[in-house]
């Protein structure tokens, strides 16, 4: 007999700061005398309870998330009575949160039945024969960790003020609640995922695991079939446990003897010539169904899990420069990785709905994304999340749940909460083809080597965790994928961040170099696999006016800095607003202070998106010496003033959305400016050659290609061709100030890719003022200029569903962009070289 029952619904809710919640025999009794509970709907985080009562506003606008940092410091108390059903009286039962924030304290008809502490895996407590016949009270006491953890030693592991302040490294939650740059201080708290009761005799199934293993030639794979299932008696169960491939003949069972306690069942399978799954571009995503069976005892258990068949390895072969290579192969295929980093997308992450993962995941394919990083300081990635990218194609880096810190390692109690953690979420997530690099954590083992981890007591204390624990876990729970060490991480003993070994985190354009931004410094940069870095831009007007107050919307109000990244606003040198301030002065020679925000947000907005498509460019061209060009970041927490994501808060697509798509698109053309010579790379990373035209050579902003050539090109399947090259003394004639190099890719007439570069910094260039003309025929919209136009923009908010925005026009080339009779009238709202350079402002 096996059944469950939902408890989730409205509970009730009370709180205090300490003393009337001291004695559990007051607010366990069956009546509570002197409190007021409020209705409390379950799951949900106690931020949006008390949103929903009208007693905290929307964190996300204005000063209001200051103003809801009393939720934390509080104790709750939520309270709930139920009937049990008479099947479950005398069995086996339990009762089961799936996720709980944070501390918590449970107790069932006056009774303590158990403790909890980490939200990163679900609450399981054995009620059998605590239930009663008729009314049950359950009651659960939750605290955010803060006031447990106050007394801790975090100075000995890390001396950082919000550190000290939340001792988040105690605490197994989303580290990224504590405070990050681009995230402010929210700790969640609450019963954030379903509440069920179960009961089970004499079998109960636990986790279940497949994931497929293919032989090195690809001919065959063996699926691994693993389960969990506890034995709830005290004698042996006789079962079979059984696998079946929906679709196949392929099947299999297995008389199997269930102890009492815990037991971990295995099945494999063999598939010969088995379809295979493929990162988006490359291949088809087949998904193999598989049914998982046991029968024993009176009872059958079941469960279906989706998995694909894939290789991963991580190519580290010697450079023929220096080095090593660090290439993801999928399939034997070397897979050049194209993405961002992946956050939380809500300060109350659980809030998050599956369409809302599936909306972003959906986005991150239209911007031509092939890869997300899990980054390590928030959650283990959602069913929703990862369902999303096995349909569409979106590899997966998950970090562990550590970053930017030393972990207590050193505290035994941690250490076996850390084991059972990673334990579970391997085992939930072995499933999922996407899910291709487990990485120990972020930054962890650069800060040992370099940021005086070192220097203080507590000397390294997570590094048998991260050196043996977690990778052991992985190879046992999931040989199907890949574990890295750290990132970044160099082999061989390197510098972690090392350029020429290992995966890189390449910040020396922004957040470590002084001043404002150097977005050209990315093209000298060799990093073998980048997978973090980036430049920070404004948020779309539309944003900003959403969670700005009416009274706030102009720089350095009050809500602008608190929502603004405190790297944006920070520089060592005296006098100065910040490095993303310096970025617009240093390239477009104006005074923030003297802008107005909207003309502010567009330049900045501008800038971003040169950064981000120099980062892509550079990174691509030199593939598969350089085999990842991933950002930071992907997509927001909350609604920020200057951000490093191209996608925000509220799903708009910042200015710099499209630029990336175009960057990322599977073939496109990169001019490079060496000492000697201008190259234009031609770069394809699909399975199949590329055939068409290159026009090239070098234009005047006032108009005109002085230098204008054009040849037949094939471009190799997965690969960067330079396809040509002119002397660079052509271009110093003209006068870099006057002139750019260009290159378009174009297919039966049609552009399918441009690219221009310049070697003088915008606010040196002679701009002249762009006549654009715009005809709109059969479901397409031509723009034409005869002077260049740098950066035309058809929608400054990111709110219209348009196949491109924020390009350029070379002088007297026709630029093509779908348009439907949905869409309103176009029109041309900004101009780089109208409404970024121009003399008001000017320094």
């Amino acid at each position: 007999m096996a059944g469950s029952m939902s408890l989730n619904g409205t509970w009730g809710l009370t709180y205090a700061e300490g003393l009337p919640l001291m004695d559990p025999a007051h607010y366990t009794a069956p009546e509570l005398r002197g409190r007021r509970l409020l209705p409390a709907r379950v799951p949900a985080p106690i931020h949006q309870v008390l949103m929903e009562a009208g007693l905290v506003d929307d964190p996300n606008v204005g000063m209001n998330s200051l103003k809801a940092r009393w939720v934390e410091e509080q104790f709750w108390v939520y309270r709930h009575c139920f009937s049990a059903p008479a099947e479950a009286l005398g069995e086996p039962a339990w009762l089961v949160f799936d996720r709980l924030e944070y501390e918590a304290e449970f107790w069932l008809n006056g009774e303590p039945i158990g403790q909890h502490a980490n939200a990163h895996r679900p609450a399981r407590l054995n009620v059998s024969g605590k239930l009663r016949a008729g009314e049950n009270l359950l009651v659960v006491k939750l605290s955010a960790g803060m006031h447990s953890a106050a007394d801790k030693p975090a100075g000995e592991y890390w001396s950082h003020p919000m550190e000290l302040l939340t001792r988040r490294v105690f605490l197994r939650k989303p580290a990224y609640q504590c405070g990050w740059d681009w995230n402010p201080r929210l700790v969640n708290v609450g019963i954030l995922g379903d509440v069920r009761l179960e009961w089970s005799r004499p079998l109960r199934l636990d986790q279940v695991s497949v994931l497929a293993v293919p032989d090195a030639d690809l001919a065959a794979a063996t699926l691994f079939v693993r389960a969990t299932v506890e034995g709830t008696g005290s004698t042996p169960v006789e079962a079979v446990f059984g696998a079946a491939v929906h679709g196949t003949a392929h099947k299999h069972s297995a008389a199997v003897t269930i102890q009492p306690g815990e037991n971990r069942l295995e099945l494999r399978l063999r598939i010969d010539q088995p379809r295979l799954w493929w990162p988006v571009g490359h291949g088809e995503q087949f998904l193999h169904t598989i049914d998982v069976t046991i029968e024993g005892g009176g009872q059958r258990l079941e469960a279906t899990r989706r998995t694909g068949v894939r290789r991963v390895e991580i190519d580290q072969s010697p450079h023929p420069e220096t080095g090593r290579y660090c290439i993801l192969r999928i399939n034997n295929r070397p897979i050049f990785c194209k993405g961002g980093n992946w956050v939380p997308p809500d300060l109350m992450y659980s809030t998050v709905t599956p369409q809302r993962y599936r909306q972003l995941i959906g986005m991150a394919v239209e911007a031509n994304f092939n890869l997300l990083r899990v980054w390590g300081g928030g959650i283990y990635a959602d069913h929703a999340l990862c369902d999303a990218c096995d349909e569409m194609g979106v590899l997966l880096w998950h970090d562990f749940l550590f970053a930017c810190s030393k972990y207590p390692g050193d505290d035994p109690a941690f250490v076996a909460e850390v084991r059972r953690e990673v334990t579970y979420g391997v085992r939930e997530l072995a499933h999922h083809p996407s899910l291709v690099v487990w990485c120990g954590n972020n930054e962890i083992e650069w800060g040992d080597w370099a940021w005086g981890f070192e220097d203080k007591p507590r000397a390294h204390p997570h590094y048998a965790l991260f050196h043996r624990d977690i990778p052991r876990i992985v190879r046992e729970e999931n040989p199907a994928a890949v574990h890295w060490l750290s990132s970044p991480w160099s082999p061989d003993y390197k510098m972690p961040n090392d350029p020429t070994v290992g995966d890189q985190h390449p910040w020396g354009v922004s957040i470590l170099a002084p001043g404002g931004a150097d977005l050209w410094a990315y093209r000298t940069f060799v990093d073998r696999f980048p997978n973090e870095g980036g430049v920070l831009g404004l948020s779309p007007p539309a944003t900003l006016r959403q969670f700005l107050p009416e009274n706030e919307r102009h720089l350095l109000s009050a809500s602008w800095d608190h929502h603004d990244n405190p790297i944006a606003c920070t520089d060592s040198r005296p006098g100065r607003l910040g490095r993303a301030y310096d970025t617009v002065r240093t390239w477009l020679g104006r005074d923030p202070l003297a802008m107005e925000w909207e003309d502010y947000a567009f330049c900045s907005a501008l800038l971003h998106a040169e950064g981000l498509t120099e980062f892509i460019n550079n990174y691509r061209r030199r593939m598969f010496s350089s085999a990842a060009a991933v950002f930071w970041m992907y997509n927001d927490s909350w609604p920020v003033t200057h951000g490093w994501t191209i996608v925000d808060y509220y799903r708009r697509r910042k200015l710099a959305y499209h630029p990336v798509r175009r960057a990322f698109q599977p073939v496109t053309v990169v001019v490079v400016a060496e000492p000697e010579e201008v190259v234009v790379y031609g770069v394809n990373d699909s399975p199949t050659p590329w055939s068409g035209e290159l026009r090239y050579g070098l234009f005047l902003l006032a108009g005109g290609l002085p230098v204008d050539r054009r040849q037949a090109v094939t471009l190799p399947a997965n690969a960067s061709t330079p396809v040509a090259r002119f002397n660079r003394g052509e271009w110093t004639r003209l006068s870099p100030l006057r002139s750019g190099a260009f290159a378009v890719l174009s297919e039966g007439g049609r552009t399918l890719a441009q690219h221009r570069v310049f070697v003088e910094r915008f606010k040196d260039l002679e701009f002249v003022e762009p006549r654009i003309s715009l005809a709109r025929k059969s479901g397409a919209l031509t723009l034409k200029s005869d002077p260049f136009a740098w950066g035309v923009c058809l929608d400054v908010d990111g709110e219209l569903p348009l196949a491109d925005n924020c390009f350029d026009l070379l002088p007297g080339i026709a630029y093509r962009v779908a348009w439907t009779d949905t869409l309103p009238a176009p029109q041309v709202v900004r101009i780089g070289n109208r409404d970024a350079i121009k003399p008001a402002g000017k320094l």
